[in-house]
């Protein structure tokens, strides 16, 4: 079974149900313990449903969703239960296969809010649920923790979200920003231009003033973490991508047409000691190609780069129209 990343929307679906739960209601968890066949959503996916019938995230794309929300209403459960769909019994599930939940009184979870507080603090969690004595145990993930079943204990692993650095304030660099949020990653920015940062239109980015190299220097970038350069300075840009490329980031990416992105590989290698293999390293012209100009789509082009990059895909591009 593969790993199973678990970003903000696991964790905002956990403080949503615990915001649920503070406001008198009564609240249940829903993890996918186990599928045979075909099925939407992976082991160790995760909803919250309040006995209202509120109800946050996803255990299999919308096929039993309706008819466990129902249940969740009418019946709910007391304690820590299992449930099985299966295309065979149940038409809410037409797509074949057979799943496998395990329902959760959210107030039983063991140390709710020291999960929460790992969670938030960007730690690495496994969630160890005992489908056979219906116990639940939580602990600091070690490295290359999967989320997996193991006999009857479904070991769950909650990770960190990925992370984008963006240099640059533009229109561009804002609409990155916004794809990324709708995406999960956690996203920080950077330029030095001041007229940009007034301009600056995604409040929930938070937009610093340093320096990028110094900016990405400090950030403490990780195997999770992917950098772009969008302000089209090469002043900025390749102080980006010179510090960029001494991190462990999975992707490094700078904005530019081809004759740009050739002046600056050229520019590295001549002039700023840059290895061939680390130029190498650099995703330009940035994103997939979709011949646009706008600036959404430019944005939708990187971020589509940047997540097949970190799942292991290539994507090329053909264009047919004039």
């Amino acid at each position: 079974m593969e790993p199973v990343s678990f970003q903000r929307s696991e964790l905002a679906a956990l403080e949503q149900g615990l915001a649920w739960q503070q406001e008198g209601q009564r609240v249940v968890v829903a993890t996918v313990a186990h599928t045979w066949g075909s099925s939407p959503r992976p082991a160790g996916a995760l909803m919250v449903l309040s006995e209202s019938g509120r109800f946050h995230g996803s255990v299999s794309g919308g096929c039993i969703e309706e008819e466990l929300i129902d249940r969740v209403k009418t019946a709910f459960p007391s304690t820590f239960e299992t449930i099985e769909y299966s295309s065979d019994t149940n038409r809410s599930l037409p797509c074949g296969g057979r799943l496998l939940l395990t329902l959760e009184p959210l107030h039983d979870i063991a140390d709710l809010d020291g999960l929460l507080l790992a969670l938030r603090g960007g730690s690495a969690v496994i969630r160890k649920l005992n489908l056979e004595h219906h116990t639940t145990t939580w602990l600091i993930a070690p490295p290359d923790s999967r989320t997996q079943l193991v006999d009857a204990e479904l070991r769950v692993v909650y990770e960190p979200a990925w992370q984008l650095l963006v240099v640059g304030a533009g229109e561009l660099a804002q609409w990155v920003c916004r794809f990324a949020l709708l995406l999960d990653y956690s996203v920080v920015a950077t330029d030095p231009r001041t007229d940009y940062r007034d301009a600056w239109g995604v409040p929930e980015v938070t937009m610093a003033a340093e320096y990028p190299d110094d900016f990405i220097a400090a950030f403490g970038c990780t195997e999770r973490t992917a950098i772009v350069a969008l302000t089209h300075d090469p002043k900025v840009d390749d102080m980006a991508i010179i510090e960029a490329l001494n991190s462990a980031a999975f992707y490094v990416g700078a904005l530019g047409s081809r004759r740009t992105t050739q002046a600056r590989a050229n520019r590295l290698l001549e002039h700023f000691d840059v290895a061939q293999q680390d130029v190498e390293r650099i995703h330009g012209p940035i994103g997939i190609d979709l011949n646009s100009r706008r600036p959404q789509e430019i944005a939708l082009a990187v971020m589509t780069d940047i997540t097949a990059a970190r799942n292991g895909v290539t994507i090329s591009t053909v264009r047919t129209a004039p």
